[in-house]
């Protein structure tokens, strides 16, 4: 949230026209309440929803522009073709473009955002040499360390389609949502990793507004209340270890008959009095879910012996995935 923050500061000191109004939600629950608010930040324009989420100064301002996509999509046409091109720029897109960079080989990088998921992640603990660290620390080192090297790195550029060379020593293409085309003599993939989705009726309409995705973001919206974890993955555990110090009881819920997470999770999320882990059960349906007085939770399928199960009907808040 802070670097949203940043942006707009940044955007208000150089721009007189622009003024940005920062509102604390812990300190004005008022706001947040009137509002529905249920993820941060939350930005608004002239009084009106714009954006949710974590975003760069680069991202606002390409929104906020909106004849910034076809200009920008004008240059990268006119780019010359690449020896390679990486597709992602996350750790693996990044380390592809140095060790290609490094061999004095023409190189770019697409990414719909540098740095990937890894920018939303806030403890990393499997980073061999590295005890601990967090993601966006990791993720502005890898842009340093890019920085070194004569690489061409084209920023919030999502692929679309991809056509291979038709001869031998022929240039492959991928073509981008903003329409542009780069061309390449080779391509590297390293799309990487996405929140994954439930995709259940429900999800998409409820998401931002209590399907959330990120328990560091939106985690402390929902103090004192009961949420639910679809998921029994690292991911899914380290939420649901990290909610369960803020909320007031976390649901793990997972499909399989046991948890995939690591062991050490695993002992970790077994331990927290206030967490209970439902196994063999499908997530069918999400329904709304608001603040108080008591709201339904997720409509669950009981894969082990029961036709249906509901969990116990608590005061839910959001179902992170």
């Amino acid at each position: 949230m802070c670097f949203v923050v940043q942006a707009l500061n940044l955007m208000a000191i150089f721009n007189p026209h622009i003024r940005h109004v920062a509102i604390d939600g812990a300190l004005f629950q008022d706001e947040v309440e009137d509002r529905e608010i249920m993820s941060v930040p939350s930005i608004y324009l002239n009084g009106k929803p714009f954006d949710q989420g974590r975003m760069t100064l680069e991202q606002i301002l390409a929104k906020v522009d909106t004849g910034a996509v076809e200009r920008e999509a004008k240059k990268l046409n006119e780019k010359a073709a690449f020896d390679t091109l990486v597709i992602g720029g996350g750790p693996a897109g990044a380390a592809a473009a140095i060790y290609s960079a490094r061999k004095g080989i023409n190189t770019g990088i697409a990414a719909e955002r540098f740095g990937g998921q890894v920018a939303d992640t806030m403890g990393i603990e499997n980073f061999i040499s590295v005890s601990h660290t967090e993601g966006p620390k990791l993720v502005s080192a890898l842009e340093e360390h890019v920085k070194d090297y004569d690489v061409d790195v084209m920023n919030l550029q999502r692929a679309t389609s991809l056509k291979a060379a038709d001869t031998e020593d022929g240039l492959h293409e991928v073509t981008l949502a903003s329409g542009a085309t780069l061309k390449s003599k080779t391509l590297v993939l390293a799309t990487g990793a996405r929140w994954r989705e439930m995709n259940v009726p429900g999800e998409q309409t409820y998401r931002n507004k209590g399907v959330a995705y990120c328990p560091h973001c939106d985690g402390p919206l929902f103090k004192g209340k009961h949420v639910a974890v679809i998921g029994g993955g690292n991911s899914g555990a380290e939420a649901a270890i990290d909610l369960a110090g803020i909320v007031g009881h976390v649901t793990l819920i997972e499909f399989m008959g046991e948890m995939r997470a690591d062991a050490v999770l695993q002992k970790k999320l077994k331990s927290l009095p206030n967490v209970d882990i439902i196994l063999n059960a499908e997530t069918r349906h999400r329904y709304r879910v608001f603040l108080p007085p008591v709201t339904s939770p997720p409509c669950l399928t009981n894969r082990s012996s029961l036709p249906w199960a509901k969990v116990p009907r608590h005061r839910w808040a959001p179902l992170t995935t």
